[in-house]
């Protein structure tokens, strides 16, 4: 049965127990409704009684006034006695006679009926001028023509979607997120959500499905290694410490394996640490030629990165060391995964002579330090050693990011320019942008 036809059913279904629920106290039990017309009667007969009662009462009240004007014409009481009693009669009276006429509104089968037929028809017109659902009804649509390809393909029954989803993408997209919120414990559905999410370039989306990925199996090298490789991309060739802690346990289990390997050299290199990023780098060749057949063009790309490696240290020894403090109020503003720029341009304005992007993860209380030299310039033509060798005034600025932008953002942490000198120079962040 389609799901349109299941909601409208429980819907309707629904709002009746709900309008029963809120009737019942209208209706009474059965003993109640069948005993009607003997309870109109005994009404009539209360309703008798009370007026015979009321008219006592005035007969009463009439013969206890007459006694107390005999008693005050005689002076046995004087005029302060004989008017608070009075009064305390004539109250007597009043409150006998409000009880007695209270109104109590007693329901007919009229009234009840257009209540039980009104309550559903006004919860339906709110439902439907309120709201618009014609989103979930597009939804409930893909879910019916398309959820059996989407659990396919997270499950792994089939490599790719058949053509038949490109005609409507954006709903497979929700079939595929949906069914892999109702198996959310399942980490291989999040692991090829990732995938799906890395087609479409939605980079930040497929690291989080790749990270409740890696929570749900961190032991799986498959999901760990793509995990730390989106990470490392993500933050523009960097690792971060949750990363490299990856990485660590990867090798850990595994000291030959080539991904994580590939990973660290790379990483240290980003990072300056060319001793530890050649050592990976040979490592790599070491496995690689202890292995049986032709790796000529494996060991010719590791060469090259090697030659990289020797390129960018060369180029790091006219580096300009920055260090990066931040105050303790700014500190207590940054969170997990910022991303920290520190650039370098010229006093004039315009585009950054070099720039590095960090992970703020790093950034302590103490500070961080961090080298910036050629291999970090913007532009192939003007590199930082030219700026510096024609004595250029240069500021350097320092900021934090939450969104990983480039562009300054609003609410941003970030530092006051200040001039770069030849032997470094401390900046400080302590403003929201």
């Amino acid at each position: 049965m389609p799901t349109f036809v299941v909601f409208i059913v429980c819907a309707i279904v629904m709002v009746l127990v709900l309008a029963v629920i809120a009737l019942w106290p209208w209706f009474g039990n059965l003993s109640t409704n069948l005993a009607k017309s003997a309870q109109n009667n005994q009404e009539q007969n209360n309703q008798e009684q009370d007026n015979q009662l009321l008219t006592l009462n005035i007969d009463v009240f009439k013969q206890r006034l007459a006694e107390l004007e005999e008693d005050f014409l005689q002076q046995q009481i004087d005029k302060i006695t004989y008017d608070s009693q009075k009064l305390a009669l004539e109250r007597q009276l009043l409150d006998i006679d409000e009880t007695l006429n209270a109104h109590r509104f007693i329901p007919n089968a009229k009234s009840r009926l257009i209540f039980i037929i009104w309550i559903p028809c006004l919860v339906a017109m709110a439902y439907y001028l309120i709201a618009d659902r014609s989103e979930t009804f597009k939804l409930w649509q893909a879910q019916d023509s398309m959820g059996k390809v989407a659990d396919d393909l997270l499950t792994g029954a089939i490599q790719t979607p058949p053509e038949s989803v490109s005609k409507n993408l954006l709903g497979f997209v929700n079939t595929l997120q949906t069914n892999v919120h109702h198996h959310a414990t399942d980490p291989m559905r999040w692991f090829r959500m990732s995938q799906v999410y890395a087609m479409f370039e939605a980079s930040e989306q497929s690291i989080e499905s790749l990270a409740r990925a890696y929570r749900l199996q961190p032991d799986d090298e498959q999901i760990a290694l793509a995990y730390a490789q989106s990470s490392f991309f993500g933050q523009g060739g960097m690792l971060n410490t949750e990363s490299r802690q990856i990485l660590t346990n990867l090798l850990k289990q595994n000291p030959k394996h080539q991904g994580a390997q590939m990973l660290m050299a790379m990483g240290e290199m980003r990072e300056g640490n060319y001793d530890s990023a050649r050592n990976w780098v040979q490592l790599l060749k070491t496995d690689i030629l202890a292995r049986s057949g032709d790796h000529s063009q494996a060991i010719q790309s590791l060469n090259e990165l090697e030659q990289n490696i020797n390129e960018q240290q060369a180029k790091s020894k006219q580096a300009v060391e920055i260090k990066v403090s931040i105050t303790p109020e700014i500190l207590g503003r940054v969170k997990k995964g910022d991303t920290l720029f520190v650039s370098i341009r010229a006093a004039q304005g315009g585009i950054p002579v070099a720039a590095k992007k960090l992970s703020a993860d790093a950034l302590t209380k103490d500070g961080l330090t961090i080298k910036i030299s050629d291999n970090d310039s913007i532009m192939p033509t003007e590199r930082l050693s030219q700026a510096l060798n024609a004595k250029k005034p240069l500021l350097v600025t320092a900021r934090i990011s939450t969104s990983g932008d480039a562009t300054a953002q609003k609410g941003d942490l970030q530092s006051s320019p200040v001039v770069l000198q030849p032997k470094g120079v401390t900046v400080m962040i302590d403003k929201v942008h």
